[in-house]
């Protein structure tokens, strides 16, 4: 499949190619073929675009008018589903997102964010009245404020681009804050075509969003290290996220951080139809190939009925078809790039070496491209390698308990707490062992907690903060009191 991609960085609200016209190879996952180029920024336009958004935040009227947010969003949330198609066709070639994916969280799903939070900050209630009372100085009455935080520095994973990207962008842009996006160097097309959009067809102030690809995955540090940013959104691995932190404290920059996870998927013992339970497992597999920080890749079965759980993975991943994007019936795509074959792959071997069993998949598909069996591994305990560490590919691992408290005994035994669920035919019973794992999402007996009202993130070594819904966008704020004579 052909398609042209995005050739322009933004930069004060202008598209134009890296300044030392450098480019660099974005690769379609599903064919190992070159599908096209993205510009290759270098720190000269990394420099013009902390300057632009620095500028737009302190000398344009963006972070006070209101209605200019406002507007702007609603001609960005036009623009974004006038040309759903054309993102979705960049979504499909440089992450390998299968069209029923795209539909669904790869790309329709995640537009919504855009008309909420432009709902939200219309009726946010910006300014708090605390009364009047009698102070030191005499009577006073007292109000508290909330104002954006500033220049916000955004970067991106490649699993799902453009949920996080405009679930980065557009509460800060909704809060009055101007942004540096820098999107990963495997998916730079959406990011680009999402600041293409926002240049073309709104009405944003030169230097409100500027985009930045590179293929140095480092070019971050040039935006985490630098005084004039004031907060650091980013979404990746727990690794890079502390390096991200400690980067961060020189300037004593705010962070959020959304990171890995390693979820539990909890069926109790009470439940009839474990087919159908446990078989809801293997379903985020399919959807984005088992490259998902929220997806819940731990399954805990009751040990008495554990091969009868099993078998019922084993059987929904047996008709998870893999194969080409583009086509319709596909249900997973390939992972990301080479790399995460390997990874994956070594993480198998490694639980085979631990003395674990392969139920169905555990290779990679020969031919074009960066295919891997769906994959269930066995017989794992919770102090194996695969049971504790994020893998990234499109392999649960299936533990067995002996009563509730040993299930979330395991459940938080983790340095992870992003996702999770839990199943019972007794929706009580369900809650009460959800209310004890900790984690910053759950869902029970298949709920969906997705969407832009619901804040997201998680507990311990998942991140900090949350984003999405009401608390993510205050992420964005800061909160200053006032008091004047009463």
């Amino acid at each position: 499949m052909t398609i042209s991609g995005e050739s322009c960085l933004l930069i004060n609200g202008e598209l134009r190619p890296a300044s030392d016209g450098g480019v660099f190879h974005n690769i379609n996952p599903a064919t190992g073929e070159i599908a096209g180029t993205a510009p290759n920024a270098t720190a000269a336009d990394a420099e013009a675009a902390l300057a632009a958004a620095r500028s737009a935040f302190d000398e344009s009227d963006w972070s006070n008018d209101l209605q200019l947010r406002v507007r702007v969003l609603r001609q960005l949330d036009e623009a974004l589903r006038s040309n759903e198609e054309r993102l979705t066709e960049l979504t499909l070639t440089e992450m390998g997102a299968p069209r029923q994916s795209c539909a669904s969280i790869q790309v329709h799903e995640p537009l919504a964010i855009v008309g909420w939070f432009a709902d939200l900050a219309e009726r946010y209630e910006w300014s708090q009245d605390l009364g009047t009372r009698d102070t030191i100085g005499g009577p006073a009455r007292r109000w508290v404020e909330r104002e954006p935080i500033g220049v916000v520095a955004a970067i991106t994973p490649w699993n799902v681009p453009n949920q996080i990207n405009l679930a980065k962008v557009v509460p800060a842009l909704a809060a009055g804050c101007t942004v540096i996006l820098k999107p990963a160097p495997d998916t730079p097309w959406t990011g680009l075509f999402l600041g293409r959009l926002l240049a073309e067809f709104t009405d944003a102030p030169a230097g409100v969003l500027n985009v930045l690809t590179a293929s140095d995955k480092a070019f971050g540090e040039l935006l985490t290290t630098d005084p004039r940013v004031d907060m650091i959104s980013f979404t990746g691995s727990t690794p890079v996220g502390k390096r991200i932190m400690e980067a961060a404290s020189a300037n004593l920059t705010k962070v959020f951080l959304e990171l890995g996870g390693k979820s539990v998927h909890l069926v109790l013992d009470d439940v009839a139809d474990m087919g159908l339970a446990a078989a809801h497992a293997a379903i985020g597999t399919g959807v984005v190939a088992g490259q998902g920080c929220a997806l819940t890749t731990r399954v805990l079965l009751p040990r008495a009925r554990y091969e009868e759980g099993v078998d019922a993975i084993a059987n929904m991943m047996s008709i998870v078809s893999v194969g080409d994007p583009s086509d319709d019936s596909t249900m997973m795509g390939p992972l990301i790039n080479a790399a995460q074959v390997d990874r994956v792959s070594a993480y198998v071997n490694d639980a085979l070496e631990q003395g674990a069993r392969v139920v169905c998949g555990g290779h990679r598909i020969e031919g074009p491209g960066n295919f891997f069996e769906p994959t269930l591994i066995a017989d794992v305990t919770n102090e194996m390698t695969v049971a504790q560490e994020e893998i990234f590919g499109p392999v649960l691992v299936a533990i067995p308990y002996d009563s509730d408290d040993h299930a979330v005994a395991i459940a938080n035994d983790s340095i992870f707490g992003l996702s999770g669920a839990v199943f019972s035919d007794s929706p009580d019973r369900a809650k009460d062992v959800a209310r004890r794992i900790r984690t910053g999402t759950m869902s029970i007996n298949g709920g969906v907690w997705y969407g832009p009202d619901v804040p997201f993130g998680g507990y311990k070594q998942s991140g900090l903060g949350r984003e999405m819904g009401v608390a993510g966008f205050e992420e964005h704020l800061e909160l200053k009191a006032y008091a004047e004579p009463a």
